[in-house]
């Protein structure tokens, strides 16, 4: 048994296959952008049809759902950038390990997670919530859900700052919140 704590490098195995894995993503998420990228700007129809996959029949899509989706898959390759710049920074080094392996993997569902929450917060406080679809960008939406991906650490930051200002309270919190009152008093002052 060794003594050494330094971290086990990626076999050269998982470096192939990761790599492979980067090369696929990278060719879905911007195919699936294009599929789903409005014709005509603004949106004009009520629901636009797509074909994902040829042979396969096409899809109606609503405004709405189409910019749900673009939100996603452009916070994903927001992601996408930040992981494939990460792992070519760390091989290049020969600094990659094998305790990072999930943190690569779940960096594309965190980055859409991250893009929607955005786009929610964004749509619901910052936007006015009456006006459909038909008045968005697609470019500044999936610009934005794009960076909320790529930069999501300073995102998470952005919201949890948001949502503190929110939900600023004056009263200083309890001392110990989970502690029950003896014999039901709960909720009584003395």
């Amino acid at each position: 048994m060794s003594t050494d704590q330094s971290p086990e490098p990626a076999s050269r195995k998982w470096v192939i296959a990761f790599g492979c894995y980067l090369i696929v993503l990278n060719v879905a998420l911007l195919y699936l952008l294009m599929k789903l990228w409005p014709g005509m700007v603004p949106l004009k129809d009520d629901f636009n049809s797509v074909r994902l996959l040829p042979g396969l029949p096409d899809v109606k899509i609503w405004k709405e759902t189409r910019f749900l989706l673009l939100v996603a898959v452009s916070g994903a390759l927001g992601s996408y950038i930040h992981l494939a710049t990460s792992f070519a920074d760390f091989l290049g080094n020969k600094r990659f390990v094998k305790s990072w392996d999930w943190w690569y993997i779940l960096r594309p569902f965190i980055g859409t997670a991250l893009a929607l929450m955005t786009y929610f917060a964004a749509r619901g406080g910052l936007i006015a919530g009456t006006s459909g679809a038909e008045n968005l960008s697609p470019y500044g939406v999936a610009g934005i859900a794009g960076l909320t991906g790529m930069f999501s650490k300073q995102a998470t930051d952005k919201l949890r700052e948001v949502f503190e200002n929110l939900f600023k309270t004056d009263k200083p919190p309890r001392a110990d919140p989970l502690k029950q009152e003896p014999d039901g008093q709960a909720g009584k002052s003395t």
